[in-house]
């Protein structure tokens, strides 16, 4: 049997490294430590994104849609190799940054995220692939295999053009892009479809049908959001509000069906899954909101010239959108438990890191009054999500010692 509940403590041990590493950035800021800052950047982004998402992920999607059909040999092996590399470039990049040892690991990341996406398609069992939470979790692992072309690109570009030219930050968006935006979201959506399913809630065909049309064609167009920082003709502007807004109508369609079963679902999932599951998708509609936003020219020159708007943005999705819905479905799966007290302190953390982060360009587009003792107050609000983070760990092993004995 295959230990999935051991898979995603894993998970939950990269994220916890994750926010370490993303402490420690907060804490150059305040003192006088010698260390290769963009190192620790590099380290933070990939074992954040390819440490604690990719792992949570991959472990819900075998969980739901492997477990009784794919040969244990065949998945652990997967997961090991790839855990491999994640550890490699965990222990390289803040020494190396991009260098031999990194990128070697990097890259053999991708092919095990490869082997990932053909076993999942080769052992799901035919019976559950015409089931939309499949097909969604189907279109999520596709997209994670477009955002693979961003690194394989980038070699080239510094090879050829630099690191200081537009075509590298073009590939590196364009990983970032289909990452944030549809492998990491829609896979979140079609692990919470498939729960539904399990108990007996399904959304209706036309409207399943209609939010998946919706959806993919504002990823392709959202694309253009990537590239606005190059000031490009004003057509790109135009296909990015008409992307923001074709996404926007997809998740008011799944609210529709959200609505629908509201307290069925609620039943399902369970007061905190239920909670964390409702902030997932509220935040996930202030995102479209300001992916909406960022579309027209004068704010998306406000971004592009404002690091903290992006750093925040991406922070908002990714500790908030994509790892609340994470943490309900784990402990939905029962692969972890959760308690009010470790979740309250992650939430108020994340909360005021946000608050704080996006405070700095109010200061100076809106004219808010000045913040003393800024740095000081990002880096104890990041401690206090990290000893959520920290607290939530912990509950498992002393959950999993009790189940042992």
């Amino acid at each position: 049997m295959i230990q999935f509940r051991k898979h995603a403590i894993i998970a939950l041990i990269f994220f916890l490294a994750a926010a370490t590493l993303g402490l420690l950035l907060r804490y150059f800021a305040v003192s006088s430590i010698e260390f290769e800052y963009r190192y620790v950047v590099h380290a933070h982004s990939h074992v954040a994104l390819l440490g604690w998402v990719y792992f949570a992920l991959i472990t819900l999607i075998g969980h739901y849609f492997l477990k009784d059909a794919i040969p244990k040999k065949i998945y652990n092996s997967i997961f090991g190799f790839t855990m491999i590399t994640v550890v490699g470039m965990m222990v390289t990049f803040p020494f190396t940054g991009y260098a031999l040892f990194s990128i070697i690991f990097s890259t053999l990341f991708l092919f095990a995220s490869y082997f990932y996406a053909w076993a999942f398609f080769k052992f799901t069992p035919k019976g559950q692939k015409n089931s939309p939470a499949y097909k969604t979790v189907k279109y999520a692992v596709i997209y994670l295999l477009i955002s693979s072309i961003g690194p394989w690109t980038i070699g080239g570009v510094m090879a050829t053009l630099g690191p200081e030219s537009l075509w590298y930050r073009t590939s590196i968006y364009f990983y970032l892009h289909f990452q944030y935006n549809a492998w990491m979201i829609l896979g979140v959506i079609g692990i919470f479809l498939k729960v539904l399913e399990n108990h007996d809630i399904r959304i209706d065909k036309t409207l399943f049908k209609r939010f998946l049309i919706t959806f993919n064609s504002g990823v392709i167009l959202t694309f253009f959001i990537s590239i606005l920082f190059t000031e490009p003709h004003i057509s790109a502007y135009v296909l990015s509000v008409i992307g923001s807004m074709i996404q926007l109508a997809a998740l008011l369609l799944l609210l529709k069906f959200i609505r629908t079963y509201y307290r069925d679902i609620g039943l399902v999932f369970g007061k905190i899954g239920w909670q964390l599951m409702r902030w997932s998708f509220f935040l996930l509609l202030i995102k479209m909101l300001m992916q909406l936003l960022g579309s027209f020219q004068y704010t998306a020159d406000l971004i592009t010239n404002n690091t903290y708007l992006t750093i925040g943005f991406l922070h908002w999705v990714f500790l908030g959108v994509v790892t609340m819905g994470l943490l309900a479905l784990l402990q939905k799966a029962e692969l972890i438990r959760l308690n009010p007290i470790n979740i309250r302190l992650y939430v108020i953390g994340f909360a005021l890191t946000e608050l704080v982060i996006f405070y700095k360009p109010a200061e100076q587009i809106l004219g808010f009054p000045y913040l003393p003792q800024y740095d000081w107050l990002l880096f104890v609000a990041s401690i206090l999500m990290v000893i959520g983070i920290t607290s939530i760990l912990i509950f498992q092993m002393g959950k999993n010692s009790k189940d042992r004995s």
